[in-house]
């Protein structure tokens, strides 16, 4: 299939995806997206909040040995102590809203990969025996290839940043990131399913290109979750068991279609 054919079938798996997800068997993960999210907020507020003291002791002591005997001066340190809280707090949210699609693809990176497996089982009736050097392997490669796209995510995006400059050309720009952005995000999900194929990182980047436009659809519906405002890290956390369940019906499908003698190329 081409491009456009594979994006659409990517999509289209999200169909198949949902009935999985919704079955009695299955229902259970809506679960793991609840408890990391109050896991995270939680010791994410509470590591701001012991990091804001640490320093507002340290800056208020410094700015008031500096300000003594200045009377007019006298509030300084306090106030220093004060913004500096603020500001923490402003970077963590700012953390969250541009970086959040990895932080939950790290964090949820061992759900991800029971959760591709389960499926997989279901689909081809192939029971994987748990084993935990397995499972250990699967979640650092799942943070590996997590990071490896966001560090090419960034550095497209920067450049494309630079890209709007150029008159006309900036209105794509736009559109052009979140399709990149999709491509990166399905190559996560995708990476699930064909890790268990024993292929590695190289050879995965060779099959994710050559099926480009069916792992952009994979991953357009959660880069399109993260397009929310405000609620963007809490949505994208439920979408994305949606989405590795329809990165591995979608990758089985293309299997089945392959080994009855149909070239798939998206």
């Amino acid at each position: 299939m081409n491009v456009f054919n594979g994006f659409f079938t990517g999509i289209g798996a999200y169909g198949e995806a949902a009935g999985i997800l919704f079955s009695r068997k299955f229902w259970w993960f809506w679960l793991f997206p609840v408890v990391i999210l109050l896991l995270l907020f939680i010791g994410g507020n509470v590591l701001v909040s012991w990091g804001g003291d640490s320093l507002y002791h340290v800056v208020e002591s410094k700015i008031a040995a500096w300000v003594q005997g200045i009377s007019w001066l006298q509030w300084a340190d306090r106030a220093a102590g004060i913004l500096i809280k603020v500001v923490l707090r402003i970077l963590y949210f700012f953390l969250f809203v541009a970086f959040g699609g990895y932080v939950v693809l790290i964090v949820m990176s061992p759900v991800y990969s029971w959760l591709s497996e389960r499926t997989e089982a279901h689909l081809t009736g192939k029971e994987y025996p748990f084993s935990m050097k397995q499972l250990l392997w699967e979640v650092f490669r799942g943070i590996l290839v997590a990071l490896r796209n966001l560090f090419f995510q960034l550095f497209i995006s920067v450049v494309l940043f630079f890209c709007s400059f150029i008159p006309l050309a900036g209105l794509l720009v736009p559109c052009v990131i979140f399709f990149f952005s999709a491509y990166f995000y399905g190559f996560s999900f995708v990476d699930y399913v064909i890790e268990r194929k024993k292929f590695n990182v190289r050879e995965s980047v060779r099959y994710v290109n050559k099926n480009a436009g069916l792992v952009t659809g994979i991953g357009s519906v959660f880069a399109l979750s993260l397009m929310i405002p405000w609620a963007s890290i809490v949505v994208c956390s439920f979408v994305s068991l949606w989405s590795v369940v329809a990165a591995t019906v979608a990758i089985n499908r293309a299997e089945e279609k392959r080994q009855n003698g149909q070239v798939v190329r998206g």
